[in-house]
């Protein structure tokens, strides 16, 4: 009972404060409910998302004044006719990670046009191409003709801004996919460094169930998973390799001093390792 009531008074933020900080101190977070292992990864996975796409979205959205400014006021006038489309002139939009960019003058854009290297989405008046650019070469990942887009006959400005809770709704449901995303991550990677775990637990004679390993696992994984968030909103700083190999060492230190924490009796001879 007493021990019931110590659990409670664990919150959240004591919860992600240990995670990050205090493996030795894990025990405490193994002996909450499974039902407080499920909230912190749900909340985890909202920051992760948050810092991934929330804070560019936000910032995206504020800087063009709204979505519905920004198409009213800020997109030339076009409009689709008989499978085409006419802008009055060319316009690019940086959008995320990728450029938006429209020219009518051709049924296709050329992305060895384009003058900076980048990912782009690229609309002329006929087909859509998505594709990068390298050194000033263009590689063409995908094309698709505006038809296959099933605009209506006359579209325009006015009738894309009447569809703006179309878009927000869209962004809303992006950021629920990063969400699951992350946490996809975090409880996957969790489950690797558990199959290491478990056999390290067995050879300290821990005495620990495979359940609470993967519980120290998925704590163990907290501050790997903002070190990458991190580095991917800051457009990848750092490459994704060496992000992920320091993500990498951090998980093991902190899955080896928590498992450690919990040694009491004589180890078996051998190697640990």
């Amino acid at each position: 009972m007493e021990e019931q009531e110590e659990n409670k008074k664990v919150t959240l933020l004591d919860q992600l404060s240990i995670a990050v900080s205090s493996p030795k101190n894990y025990k405490q977070l193994v002996k909450l409910k499974t039902g407080r292992l499920v909230w912190f990864v749900v909340i985890i996975s909202f920051l992760l998302a948050f810092i991934e796409f929330g804070i560019d979205a936000i910032f995206w959205v504020g800087k063009v004044g709204g979505l519905r400014n920004l198409i009213t006021n800020k997109i030339p006038a076009f409009t689709y006719h008989d499978n085409k489309l006419d802008m009055e002139h060319d316009m690019q939009l940086e959008i995320g990670n990728a450029t938006l960019y429209i020219n009518t003058e051709n049924a296709s854009v050329n992305l060895d046009s384009m003058e900076t290297d980048g990912v782009y989405i690229a609309i002329g008046s006929e087909n859509i191409v998505m594709g990068m650019v390298s050194d000033g070469k263009g590689y063409d990942y995908m094309e698709t003709p505006l038809k296959y887009m099933f605009l209506p006959d006359g579209f325009n400005n006015s009738k894309l801004a009447a569809l703006t809770p179309v878009f927000y709704m869209y962004m809303v449901i992006m950021f629920i996919a990063v969400m699951v995303a992350s946490a996809g991550r975090q409880l996957l990677l969790a489950l690797i460094f558990s199959i290491a775990g478990n056999r390290l637990a067995r050879i300290l004679n821990t005495g620990l169930s495979y359940g609470k390993v993967f519980t120290i696992c998925v704590y163990a994984q907290t501050l790997a998973v903002f070190i990458m968030s991190v580095n991917t909103a800051l457009g990848y700083l750092l490459s994704s390799f060496v992000v992920w190999i320091i993500a990498l060492v951090v998980s093991m230190v902190f899955m080896n001093k928590a498992i450690g924490s919990y040694v009491s009796g004589d180890i078996p001879p051998g190697d640990v390792f």
